[in-house]
């Protein structure tokens, strides 16, 4: 990415099939039980969960959670490890900030990201639920490691099993407790202690908390700070930037929730994740290979047959664009476009302009609704180039 390019860390939900346009003034926390780069809504939050044995000598026996849970607004990472000044300064801008150091390690021949922390700091900007669970963080103060459920699911990680940690030596840790670790991209949580003996040194990041007061405020000032010299990531979604979210549970399960950045021009960035498991490319009658959300293409893909039985196939003259992550008109202050989940297709752009009749042939219009699209060009601001998913078909 440009380094003179303001970037944000945003999170995005889809929660149902009725298509709306709606505005939300921040985010709920994580439940435990949830992986971090996926926006909690729909279900209460829950303890980690925690292995009962005991995973060796403490270091130190952690009592209760002191004092309320902080919001991880703002998240800096530097390139490379961060000195005792720059940490400093960062850190002034928000009381309550924690450093930790953090890195890529293997498990076996899967490299994971991990992250080397203070339980009784870092804790408090975990998800409700696991912030609160002693025996979870007693883990870490044990020298055991914490799991993410996503990383534990995906290579096979058994809750109470020896894991070797591979770095400059190879570690053998014990997996004492399973939970939602609170900053996206991190898999792994250890101590301090025990991420020295990984080669974590020095400490590559800061974590602060907002408060009351507006957090994206907050990122501009650290950005003053670092130029530079770290990425400075939002992980609250701003008052002023809205969302657009389908409302309805099935949906939210269907289309999934991602963290995503969002960068000054308007484009968005969606965490890799999410496109590897929801974003295909194929191809299609009439308008050949296109990128789309996988759930929409079959039903792209039997309107678009459709379309040729009736014999308008050539009333449709171009394919211009399904999957373009970015805000509306490419500006922040507007809602998230559907092509940001590669949900919404233009066609004929060039003569189906916002604000105009356009020259949509209706029998195309039609055949699309029919499948399960709504058309842009029924909006009182119309858009007659664009078709959107408006319900899922047969899911």
């Amino acid at each position: 990415m440009p380094q003179n390019t303001s970037v944000t860390r945003a999170f995005a939900l889809l929660v149902s099939a009725a298509l709306a346009t709606t505005a939300l003034a921040g985010c709920n926390h994580a439940p435990a039980e949830h992986v971090a780069a996926t926006l909690p809504m729909a279900s209460p939050a829950v303890a980690g969960e925690a292995s009962d044995a005991p995973t060796g000598s403490p270091n130190v026996s952690l009592s209760a959670l002191a004092g309320p849970r902080l919001r991880p607004d703002v998240l800096v990472t530097g390139s490379k490890p961060l000195t005792a000044k720059e940490v400093h300064q960062v850190a002034v801008l928000a009381p309550g900030a924690v450093a930790f150091a953090a890195g890529t390690i293997k498990i076996g021949t899967h490299p994971v990201h991990v992250a080397s922390v203070d339980p009784t700091t870092f804790r408090r900007f975990a998800a409700a639920g696991t912030a609160e669970s002693t025996p979870v963080w007693q883990t870490i103060a044990n020298g055991g490691v914490i799991a993410s459920h996503h990383v534990a699911k995906l290579y096979g990680l058994g809750l109470g099993k020896e894991l070797t940690l591979t770095a400059k030596h190879h570690l053998t840790l014990r997996l004492g407790a399973l939970a939602t670790t609170g900053i996206p991209d991190t898999d792994l949580l250890v101590s301090t202690a025990t991420g020295r003996r990984l080669g974590l040194t020095n400490p590559t990041a800061v974590v602060l908390s907002a408060g009351a007061k507006d957090a994206e405020a907050l990122a501009s000032k650290v950005r003053e700070v670092t130029g530079n010299n770290a990425e400075v990531d939002l992980l609250t979604q701003p008052a002023a930037n809205p969302v657009a979210f389908l409302t309805g549970s099935r949906a939210a399960h269907a289309f999934g929730a991602f963290s995503y950045k969002y960068f000054a021009d308007g484009t968005i960035q969606p965490d890799a994740r999410w496109v590897s498991e929801n974003i295909a490319s194929t191809t299609v009658p009439i308008l050949g290979r296109v990128t789309c959300h996988r759930l929409m293409i079959p039903q792209l893909r039997g309107a678009l047959q459709d379309v040729v039985k009736a014999g308008l196939a050539s009333k449709i003259h171009s394919y211009d664009g399904c999957y373009v992550p970015r805000f509306i008109e490419r500006n922040p202050t507007h809602a998230i476009s559907l092509h940001t989940w590669g949900i919404a297709i233009d066609l004929d752009a060039v003569s189906n302009q916002r604000g105009g009749r356009g020259t949509m042939d209706m029998g195309v219009v039609n055949i699309f609704k029919r499948w399960g699209f709504r058309w842009g060009g029924d909006w009182s601001y119309t858009d007659p180039m664009h078709f959107e998913i408006g319900a899922l078909l047969n899911s």
